[in-house]
């Protein structure tokens, strides 16, 4: 059954007469909703993802943040709401004003908002009682590049033949070896949003950003923030001068000592190949270049050089 009968059944369950428009498909599928009380957004979720105890904790974080910090982000207008024929679950959201913000237009600003917006978080996430049954997944090493990669594997991403393979091995061997001694504990590694970069910043129409899409948040390393800030955008040479803006911003909500700074090179190679995997399994999305897997050998020797940011 497509993904728009079965959002047309959910939105019918939750609001009787509405109507739902293509929005977006990429990990979950998005819908615009119309005939209800306010513009809203369905998003379906794919399969397996997530399942309710998760989605209830993502919507859960959402709300405290709204309740506890001056951070923008997006409104849930329900629980998890579940098509009975399929199973497939799904959430309202409020539709916001403006748009997202396109990698072309990209510039330190905006980096400087995401780490301004990711040291809110954590500090947030940081002194936040957890409510009992609170449930997320781990960005851990095996979950992003190793022995169980959520995404897929890079060594089976779009493109990806031996030759990268034998190019790509070394640079991940090191940053897996220099994350993992950096270790796990709570300045560095806690709940995170996971994939907070432009795409899911909503510019609004009188300054400033909306954050959304909170379906990957998660317990990892502070620093991968940056790196998913810098998602498919590695091979820029202005990434120096980002990186720069994202770490200035972020201490001005918490520090960031200059040895927990310095793998950031670390990170931003972690998240690619991770990007790489996810390539290989998601073909259809709107990301997919099958120059990426080139681009990731770029970006590779580049850290192995030193000359990454």
């Amino acid at each position: 059954m497509s993904d728009l009968a079965v959002a047309q059944r959910i939105a019918d369950g939750a609001l009787p007469g509405a109507r739902v428009e293509p929005l977006l498909v990429s990990e979950n599928a998005t819908f615009r909703v119309r005939g209800g009380p306010r513009p809203a957004v369905l998003r379906v979720h794919r399969p397996g993802y997530q399942d309710d105890a998760a989605i209830e904790s993502e919507l859960a974080w959402i709300a405290a943040l709204r309740g506890d910090t001056a951070v923008p982000v997006v409104e849930p207008l329900s629980g998890v709401l579940v098509d009975g024929p399929t199973g497939r679950r799904a959430v309202l959201f409020a539709e916001l004003p403006g748009g997202p913000v396109p990698d072309a237009a990209l510039d330190a600003a905006h980096f400087a908002a995401l780490g301004e917006i990711a040291g809110a978080f954590h500090d947030h996430a940081e002194t936040w009682p957890r409510p009992a049954g609170f449930m997320r997944f781990r960005w851990d090493l095996d979950d992003t590049i190793g022995a169980r990669p959520r995404w897929g594997s890079w060594r089976a991403g779009l493109g990806v033949v031996e030759a990268h393979r034998r190019a790509l091995a070394p640079a991940a061997e090191r940053a897996a070896r220099r994350i993992e001694a950096f270790g796990r504990t709570a300045d560095r590694f806690g709940l995170i949003h996971g994939d907070l970069r432009a795409a899911n910043l909503i510019a609004r129409p009188g300054g400033g950003f909306t954050v959304i899409d909170f379906d990957d948040s998660g317990f990892g390393w502070h620093l991968f923030e940056f790196a998913a800030a810098a998602s498919f955008v590695e091979t820029d040479l202005r990434l120096p001068e980002w990186a720069a803006a994202w770490t200035a911003a972020y201490r001005h909500r918490r520090d960031l000592p200059d040895a927990h700074a310095a793998l950031l090179p670390d990170f931003v190679l972690l998240r690619r190949l991770q990007l790489l995997g996810w390539l290989g399994t998601h073909g259809h999305a709107l990301e997919a270049d099958p120059a990426f897997a080139d681009g990731t050998v770029e970006v590779a020797a580049r850290y192995l050089a030193g000359r990454l940011l």
